[in-house]
């Protein structure tokens, strides 16, 4: 039967509280207690009645026997009884007492980067004048209070001892003031033993919650000690800093973008620095500053074109001036991911032909690098869409400039030209200008029989076209591919299908197209790439031209979905979504050769996170035909700063087919691996290696002022004192050092199961022994 200590007064508690003990007092009440919440006289009386009618009853069955031998099994029996009502009744003795118990008093201490900066003006830094007020603190409060310490920086973590600090360097990558506040509220259970929290730290925070939203739910007493100088405020003082940096997420591959520095400074009016931009490692920008005395910073604007795709860490540096104190707040970093920008195609046909069926489904919808919007006509002016982008709608052939901005690409199909009203066709064309690509393809009402000889459209295309009289070629070719064709990107890896002017081709079996639409020759200017015939002077069926910033072709051929559909019947290898893919991309100005086998690639949206922002990964599944694979598994593993690795699951997105994509939670800053896997047609595909990081470079820096204003108004909503460090001593003395008295429960059961149990059996099995040896029934 073991005793505990509890500061709950009903019977029917079991939980103890540990305490320390300082002093008893004299007062001590003792008192008996039925955990089954009867009374002593019930248990008495119950007790009482029991025994009377045994020993009556052995009386009258026993009384021959000896005095002793009937006796002796009475008490046998009655002790018995005994054991029953005690297993019934569970008496406990408790007795009570006031005892003296210690508050908590707990220091947070900020173990952040920032608190190495020496703005005392003695040199020492701000983390040294904390440790060694919190170590002089320490010694005179150790005998009054029950003293708790927690280092921060983007996690709390309690110490051992008022020792471990002397192995604490203040390097953390970030400050969570709220982390450290609520670490506090879990050191003791009830919030009545805590004296008060008391937080030492430069308040510079800038990761995870807002601490003023935790100080007013602590329901602690939460005093702050401010560390470190109002930089501005010294007259000697200079500096340069670098405050900010703005960067976009994504840079798009050789297209100029703009990164902006912030540059502010004090006590150097007038002075010229210089202001690198740097890319990785590499200084790709300079710029000279003459800094002035107006508050605020200064904007220095950088024009960049980045040349290689991947994740890149831009960084604007001022070379330190030899009479600054403070340099790590000279540079500031951001990563970005330089990528090449992505395809929106528009397809508009004018009947709901085979072609536009093909197209649609055997390339756009496959094609996971491309997004498109198709509109089939139905009835005049009536359309039938198909599209993979989201969020977004069209009813009829756009007519607005900020909707056919939208798109890299125009494939006009077999559409006649008085749909497109001649200032659609301005618009359209000022766009192929600015930087897109046009192709307008064979059919019964496009080129010269679709009325175009003439239209803004038709003057820009590169063949003359004819008349509506012109009419169609319904003999079945293979278009002859010319010299220029057999070199363009257009034909890249595809040129063996072809004929040529020297020959048959070199992978015979393509099926013909059943025909193509008549033109007149070539534009100057313009090149052919393929050909109605081997003769100098046939019919370019493919012709493609430059127009400013961009591109137009024309393709006269009809029924290239017979490109798709024999050789898979033959299980031959076919050009379809590589000819289909190339032109789009040549249009679009990405020379790029389309993909034909199984792979995955890899992305995130962006390089780098605030702390506890989810990073988003992406994927892009192909499968052995360099088609959307849709129906992939496919998982990331992430390996944290910390070496822990973790798993997440990428589930199909909506959009461009083959596209994965998943959240991952960072649990603290720092560098993180990922590596993606698919499974698709029983092959096993693996992404190369990406790098992000968590929470941004010199973050700690960005800020070097003592935060006085938060510090203060954190103390405020916990009903607390701010006050700087210099004069923290008269706060450390007026804390309350009386202690508390407080009344506990010391509880004994007067019961105990199991050996009441074993006694029980013990004393039956002693009486029958006895009575067999007495010779009784």
């Amino acid at each position: 039967m073991g005793a505990a200590e509890s500061g709950d007064e009903s019977p029917n508690s079991k939980t103890a509280t540990k305490l320390t003990e300082i002093s008893n007092s004299s007062r001590v009440v003792f008192e008996i207690l039925l955990e089954q919440g009867s009374g002593l006289a019930t248990m008495f009386a119950v007790a009482g009645a029991a025994i009377a009618l045994t020993a009556i009853f052995y009386y009258r069955a026993f009384g021959t026997l000896r005095w002793l031998q009937w006796q002796t099994l009475l008490a046998l029996r009655v002790a018995a009884i005994l054991l029953i009502v005690l297993l019934l009744f569970r008496p406990i003795f408790r007795s009570y007492k006031d005892v003296q118990q210690r508050r908590a008093l707990i220091f947070l201490l900020d173990s952040s980067a920032s608190m190495r900066i020496a703005d005392d003006p003695s040199g020492v830094t701000r983390f040294q004048q904390a440790q060694r007020q919190l170590e002089k603190w320490w010694q005179k409060l150790q005998d009054d209070f029950d003293l708790r310490l927690i280092e921060f920086s983007e996690r709390a973590r309690p110490l051992e001892s008022i020792e471990d600090l002397a192995g604490l360097t203040p390097d953390g990558k970030a400050t969570s003031l709220s982390r450290a506040l609520v670490a506090a509220t879990q050191q003791v259970p009830r919030r009545e033993d805590v004296e008060a929290v008391i937080l030492l730290s430069d308040g510079l925070h800038n990761s995870a919650r807002n601490p003023l939203e935790v100080a007013g739910r602590m329901q602690m007493v939460v005093h702050t000690v401010g560390v470190g100088a109002g930089l501005r405020s010294d007259a000697s003082y200079r500096d340069v800093q670098v405050a900010g940096i703005d960067c976009p997420d994504h840079l798009m591959l050789n297209n100029i973008a703009k990164i902006k520095g912030s540059i502010d400074a004090i006590g150097l009016a007038g002075r010229v620095v210089k202001v690198v931009l740097m890319e990785d490692d590499e200084q790709v920008g300079e710029q000279e500053l003459t800094l002035d005395d107006v508050e605020g910073a200064q904007e220095v604007t950088f024009d960049y074109r980045p040349t290689a795709k991947g994740r890149h860490v831009y960084t604007v540096r001022v070379p330190p001036l030899p009479e600054e104190k403070i340099v790590e707040n000279n540079q500031r970093s951001a990563a970005a991911l330089v990528v090449e920008p992505g395809i929106r195609v528009l397809y508009i046909e004018g009947t709901l032909r085979a072609e536009y069926g093909a197209l649609v489904d055997r390339f756009l919808a496959k094609d996971p690098d491309l997004e498109f919007y198709a509109l089939v006509q139905t009835r005049p002016n009536v359309f039938l869409k198909r599209s993979n982008m989201q969020g977004f709608l069209l009813e009829v052939i756009p007519s607005d400039a900020e909707t056919i901005h939208k798109f890299d690409v125009f494939i006009i199909g077999d559409i006649d030209s008085s749909y497109l009203r001649p200032a659609q066709q301005e618009l359209l064309i000022r766009r192929v200008r600015e930087g897109a690509g046009l192709l307008m393809l064979g059919g019964y009402h496009s080129l010269g029989p679709g009325g175009y000889a003439g239209t803004p459209l038709g003057d820009v295309l590169p063949v003359r076209l004819g008349n509506r009289d012109t009419g169609q070629i319904s003999e079945s070719f293979l278009p002859t591919l010319t010299p220029d064709g057999l070199r363009h990107p257009i034909f890249a890896n595809i040129g063996g299908f072809f004929p040529t002017q020297q020959g048959e081709p070199k992978t015979p079996g393509l099926p013909p197209l059943d025909g193509c639409t008549r033109v007149q020759s070539l534009r100057p200017g313009a090149t052919a790439l393929a050909m109605l015939g081997r003769q100098p002077e046939a019919m370019p069926v493919l012709a493609v031209q430059p127009l400013d910033k961009g591109r137009t072709a024309v393709f006269c051929g009809d029924t290239t979905r017979k490109w798709q559909q024999g050789p898979r019947a033959n299980e031959q290898e076919s050009p379809y979504a590589r000819f289909w893919g190339q032109m789009v991309r040549w249009l679009a100005g990405r020379s790029a050769e389309v993909e034909t086998a199984a792979a995955v690639v890899a992305n995130t949206d962006k390089a780098y996170y605030e702390p506890e922002e989810p990073i988003r990964i992406l994927a892009v599944v192909r499968n052995q035909e360099g088609q959307a694979a849709n129906d992939a598994k496919v998982v990331a593993q992430v390996r944290g700063p910390a070496g822990q690795a973790e798993q997440v699951s990428l589930s199909p997105v909506v959009g461009p087919g083959g596209h994965y994509g998943g959240d991952f939670e960072p649990r603290e800053a720092g560098a993180y691996q990922i590596v993606v896997e698919a499974h698709v047609d029983q092959l096993a595909l693996t992404a190369d290696k990406l790098s992000v990081e968590v929470g941004r470079p010199n973050l700690e820096f960005e800020k070097l002022d003592l935060n006085d204003k938060l510090l203060g108004q954190i103390a405020a909503d916990a009903q607390g004192r701010y006050v700087h460090i210099s004069t923290a001593d008269h706060l450390i003395d007026q804390l309350d050092r009386a202690q508390r008295k407080r009344r506990i429960a010391v509880q004994q059961p007067l019961y105990s199961p199991p050996l009441c149990w074993v006694l029980f059996v013990g004393v039956l099995t002693t009486e029958w022994i006895l009575r067999k040896r007495f010779q009784l029934r």
